[in-house]
Order: C-alpha cells, then structure tokens, then sequence
C-alpha cells in the first residue's frame, strides 16, 4: 500500500520550512495530498488563535468558549487561505496558464503555510510583529519556492503571479469578503459569549484599569489586617 502525504508529514514540514522543491513535488503526487494540505492550514490558524489568545483572557471569556473561539479563528482563518488560493489561481489564468489545477495551486499554498504554525510565537511582548512579518515573508518565500514546481513554469512567472494573486486576494476582502468578515466577528462574539474588545488601545485601557483595581485591593487589605 503507497504511504500517505500524512504518514510523510514531518517530512513534508520540514522539506517547507527548509525550501525543499521535493516537498512541494510529493504534496502533488502522493495520496492525501490536498486533505493533508488543509490540515496544515487548519493548525496554522489554531495557532495563530492561539497566538491571539490574550484577547480572549483580557474580555474573561470562560474555558468552553475559550476553545469555542479558537476553533472559530482556525476555521475562518483557513476561509482566507480558499481566498488566496481563488485569487492565485485567477492570477495564473489571466497571466499564463490555461490549465493551471486549483487544487494544485490549493496543495502548494497549504504546505506552505507550514510556518504558520509558529504563530503562537506572535504572543511574545515586543517581538510579536516582528515574528508574525518574518513567518509571513517565510510562508510567500515557501510558496513561490512550490509554485514553479506545481505548475511547471519559472521563478518569476511564479513571483507575479504570487504578486498579483495578492493584489486580488486584497481586492477579494475588500469586496465579497466584506460579508464573510462581517459573518466572522459576529461568530467569534457568539463563540465567546461576550462582544469582544479587540482595539489594542481599548485592550490597554482595560488592563490599566484591572491593574490600579488589583493594586488597590491590595492596599485596602493590608490597611484592614493593621
């Protein structure tokens, strides 16, 4: 029996993050290509919640929703990478190619949101968006090291059409996607139970705030044992 793109995971991420053409070749040709492709996709966008997650303690939301919540990121994250997958594959049919395979296109971004994965790493105070603009220049670097492979074309046809998929994708959320990040708010506020406060300035005010009640708590107890 042939093995799976699953049984090669590790493999698979590791051939990624080391912009190894022969990952980007066997995610294409071996069994369970595209299923394993989305789980990927799938855990980069739990850990990037997870990255994300302080917003969640800082509006208290209780343990269930908690899950709840990161469940509902992961999912609509993995909604924005069928919108940059749609915008690649319109880009490669207006630039080039006519018989270009959505779900070729589809398996190369998967895999190569493998660096994703390290997006819990973005919770780290100072360094969050350093470390969140370096995974994403990692996952595009990784992308248009699978791209030439997947549809059998050169490095720079592969660049714009990479840069013009991105022009789309943004021209995508700005539009239809508009709707579907309407739809997502609103199910990340049923999932948490609560509106959430994601505007960091909002976000700092309520930490200050918890902070000088905690602190006079404190006060107030020591005045009261004397």
């Amino acid at each position: 029996m042939a093995e799976t793109a699953f049984e090669r995971f590790w493999e698979l991420i590791l051939g990624t993050i080391t912009f190894n053409p022969g990952a980007f070749e066997l995610i294409q040709t071996l069994p369970w290509g595209t299923r394993t492709a989305l789980y990927i996709v799938i855990l980069a966008g739990f850990s990037q919640a997870i990255g994300q997650a302080i917003v969640l303690f800082i509006n208290r939301v209780k343990p269930f929703r908690f899950v709840l919540s990161l469940l509902i990121a992961s999912i609509l994250f993995a909604f924005s990478f069928i919108f940059w997958t749609l915008s690649t594959w319109i880009a490669s049919h207006l630039l080039f190619w006519e018989n270009a395979s959505y779900l070729a296109v589809a398996r190369t971004l998967g895999l190569a949101y493998a660096p994703l994965m390290l997006s819990f790493f973005v919770a780290l105070p100072y360094l969050g968006v350093p470390i969140s603009v370096l995974l994403s220049v990692w996952s595009f670097s990784a992308f248009l090291t699978g791209l030439p492979v997947a549809l059998g074309i050169g490095f720079w046809q592969a660049f714009w059409c990479s840069a013009l998929g991105w022009v789309v994708f943004q021209v995508l959320q700005r539009t239809i996607g508009r709707p579907v990040a309407a739809v997502g708010r609103w199910l990340a506020n049923i999932g948490a139970g609560v509106k959430l406060v994601t505007d960091l300035k909002k976000l700092e005010q309520i930490v200050e705030t918890r902070w000088q009640q905690v602190c006079e708590n404190n006060s107030t107890n020591r005045q009261s044992r004397r």
